[in-house]
């Protein structure tokens, strides 16, 4: 899309919301900050624009402005079936999230991860991991950063690590990491996303633009993420703590190791760890398994896991 000149709602007046504003002007964008809550204050809405541009809408929302619009932008905190979304899209309006928004500004190589635990630990982990390798490392999303403030810092040389929650996926359109995690999946949101396979279904969906040449890395000891291999497109590799699944990232006599085109790679002792509990176990197994096929020398991964702290 061509934002220059173009219309863009963005809904929500938090940090995301704040984000996406920010990244639209950048672009020429017209930019309208909606937000259905009446009580809110506009001066204080415009304090935490700070030098950002946006007419400011609060309160019900008008058919004139479902229909002015060519782009709706929605913070995660907005449900997809909310009244808002559904009158913008029978308006005709697509709708964007703002993991999708910046994607579209995103130049370099994109790791995504996402699952019920361990997220931001994982993250965090990577992120360290491939900055130590490749300092035009952006680490974003639902760790506290969003992805808009960053996105237009990126270039063919960069890496963006992000963590992605599964309200940021209900909206992805063309959202494609080269590097994928779903960590692990347990019943969560539910009020949001109403069962569990609706749930799971849509952590999986961050796989939905991958192909044959990306990779997905799962859990193979959680028996719902180890069955999201069937039927999708990118190479899976399994990180486990209990097991040693074929060609995954896995435990072996108090090692971590991965094993790779038929060979095992010795990659840390449990014992330099510093984070401690087997869930930290299974988050730096992820970690091993996505810094790994992101390209990261195994010297480099070892080195940043076994000195890192949690978060």
């Amino acid at each position: 899309m061509e934002f220059s000149g173009k219309k863009v709602t963005v809904v929500g007046t938090g940090i995301s919301g704040i984000g996406a504003v920010g990244l639209l002007n950048a672009v020429g964008a017209e930019v309208v900050l909606y937000d259905g809550n009446e009580k809110l204050k506009i001066e204080d809405i415009e304090k935490k624009l700070g030098t950002y541009k946006a007419e400011i809408v609060l309160g019900e929302l008008t058919k004139e402005l479902t229909d002015s619009s060519d782009l709706l932008v929605i913070s995660p905190g907005v449900p997809i079936d909310s009244p808002v979304v559904k009158a913008f899209e029978a308006a005709g309006v697509p709708v964007w999230g703002e993991v999708e928004l910046a994607y579209a500004f995103d130049k370099g190589k994109v790791l995504a991860i996402t699952g019920t635990n361990g997220k931001t630990t994982t993250t965090a982990l990577v992120g360290e991991i491939v900055k130590a390798w490749n300092p035009k490392t952006i680490v974003v999303g639902n760790i506290g950063i969003p992805y808009t403030e960053l996105c237009d810092t990126t270039d063919d040389d960069s890496a963006t690590v992000a963590e992605i929650s599964s309200f940021q996926l209900e909206t992805i359109v063309d959202f494609h990491p080269n590097v994928s995690a779903i960590l692990n999946l347990t019943p969560d949101h539910l009020n949001r996303h109403y069962t569990f396979e609706n749930y799971g279904n849509v952590k999986k969906s961050i796989t939905k633009n991958q192909t044959e040449d990306d990779v997905v890395v799962l859990n193979y000891d959680d028996d719902h993420t180890r069955a999201m291999a069937e039927g999708i497109r990118p190479r899976v590799v399994y990180f486990s703590r209990l097991e040693k699944p074929a060609g995954g990232v896995y435990v072996e006599d108090g090692h971590i190791v991965i094993e790779a085109n038929g060979e095992k790679i010795d990659v840390l002792a449990l014992k330099d760890l510093i984070l401690l509990g087997s869930h930290n176990v299974e988050n730096v197994l992820a970690a091993v398994g996505i810094s790994y096929y992101m390209g990261v020398p195994v010297n480099v991964i070892r080195d940043v896991a076994v000195s890192f702290k949690a978060v």
